[in-house]
């Protein structure tokens, strides 16, 4: 069995849902093979909240980048924090495709139609 295999056979059912006990809405997010070595990245976050959020434009105005890898490392319930931490050395750009679709779960990327009334 792969190493990656092996690892995201940690989380099941029961790990998810000793998650939601404890955290409430859990998120899975997951990249499609990159096309290097075609393993799909796996992660498992709690769902952020208005505090985590607050933080995060707050921070964002000094430091984008870090404000998102701040609240990816906040939230982040699977993988392991150090080999979240590796896979952002390899891949710097990945803390801004993950982070940005935990922006997505709070409504970063919700569509409006506005009109003259």
């Amino acid at each position: 069995m792969s190493e990656q295999k092996k690892e995201t056979a940690l989380v099941n059912g029961e790990q998810i849902q000793q998650w939601k006990n404890q955290y409430g809405e859990v998120y899975k997010i997951e990249s499609e093979p990159d096309g290097v070595d075609d393993k799909p990245l796996v992660f498992y976050f709690k769902k952020p909240n208005r505090q985590h959020f607050s933080r995060f434009i707050k921070d964002s105005m000094k430091d984008a980048f870090k404000a998102m890898n701040t609240m990816v490392m906040d939230l982040v319930l699977y993988p392991s924090s150090d080999k979240v931490t590796e896979l952002f050395q390899e891949k710097p750009g990945l803390v801004v495709a993950v982070g940005s679709e935990l922006t997505k779960i709070v409504g970063v990327s919700q569509d409006f139609l506005t009109t003259k009334v």
